[in-house]
């Protein structure tokens, strides 16, 4: 045996594990991935599946991926500054959650990828479904329709009110499609659409009082409006709300009607850990959710007084009691 115990087959082999060895030290001390998430007011129920299907994925958190998440807390003129200071910050991608945070990370950077997920189509965000133009493409809930058919679901429960509310946030971008939508529909199922624009969350308890005073048949809050203070003031004055977010269901609004979130956050999190692996935003086709849910909380219609017809009931895809 030569000097110090080593065969010629033992150096060979050394040799030749030497490289792979050397990979996998670089590979343990590659720096980790950095994901933004941009959002305008609390996304906990989003930003857990998102953060559930990336792990699906083989991202560990704090060992191959870092998130930066930042929320403007219901207050949009926050929003462009947490865009800019996410930027600076040169994540991998960021991902946007509604249409506040995709126009504030696609004014913030044109060179960082963007994940969005909601928005519309209306908002000239997208002009090329099938060939994304540039750092952004993504996933769209369908909520401008969805607003709409809210509507129509208002109406099936109180065929009798002639008068509905919508609870625009005005600073929103979307509010425009959102209101022009449910305004088309209450044409056709000749229904009074009475805009309520909000500037600030501060002002959502002087407008619950006003809408007491004339008892509208219902209500169809903005998916950007600070939901669970939304759902609270209506269930106190007993009033009949609905939003396009299954998290305002179960917050206590009447019922919600809106993209299956788990499809969601699975086709945002397969781009995200695409665009990671080397591709292109403009080589990721924009999709449209697939899957639609009815969540009607009957314990609220108790609390207000309204009866849900049973044929509405049987449609529900979750019935909270």
């Amino acid at each position: 045996m030569p000097k110090g115990g080593y065969t010629r087959r033992g150096l060979f082999a050394a040799a030749a594990l030497a490289p792979l060895l050397s990979r996998g030290r670089a590979l343990a001390q590659a720096p980790a991935l950095r994901v933004g998430w941009l959002a305008p007011g609390i996304s906990e129920p989003a930003w857990t599946l998102f953060k559930g299907a990336m792990a699906k994925l083989g991202y560990i958190e704090g060992k191959t991926v870092v998130y930066d998440r930042r929320s403007a807390e219901s207050d949009l003129g926050k929003i462009d500054v947490l865009a800019a200071a996410m930027v600076a910050a040169k994540p991998d991608v960021i991902v946007a959650y509604f249409t506040p945070s995709i126009w504030a990370a696609k004014k913030a950077t044109s060179a960082i990828p963007i994940v969005f997920v909601g928005g519309a189509v209306e908002t000239g965000l997208v002009g090329n479904f099938a060939h994304p133009v540039g750092n952004l493409t993504g996933v769209l809930g369908g909520a401008v329709t969805l607003s709409g058919k809210s509507v129509q679901l208002l109406h099936e429960i109180a065929p009798d009110a002639g008068h509905v509310v919508a609870l625009c946030n005005k600073p929103d971008p979307f509010s425009v499609p959102f209101l022009a939508e449910i305004e088309k529909v209450g044409v056709a199922e000749h229904v009074e659409i009475e805009p309520v624009m909000i500037e600030h969350a501060d002002e959502l308890p002087a407008a619950f009082d006003k809408m007491e005073s004339r008892r509208p048949g219902g209500i169809v809050v903005q998916p950007s409006l600070p939901q669970k203070s939304v759902a609270a003031l209506a269930l106190a004055h007993h009033l009949a709300a609905t939003c396009s977010s299954r998290r305002f269901a179960e917050l206590g609004g009447l019922f919600s009607y809106a993209a299956d979130q788990p499809e969601l956050y699975q086709i945002v999190a397969g781009y995200t850990d695409r665009i990671l692996k080397g591709t292109k935003p403009s080589e990721l086709p924009v999709q449209e959710a697939s899957r639609f849910e009815l969540v009607v909380n009957v314990r609220t219609a108790k609390a207000i007084g309204v009866n849900i017809p049973p044929l509405f009931l049987a449609r529900a895809d979750q019935v909270i009691e």
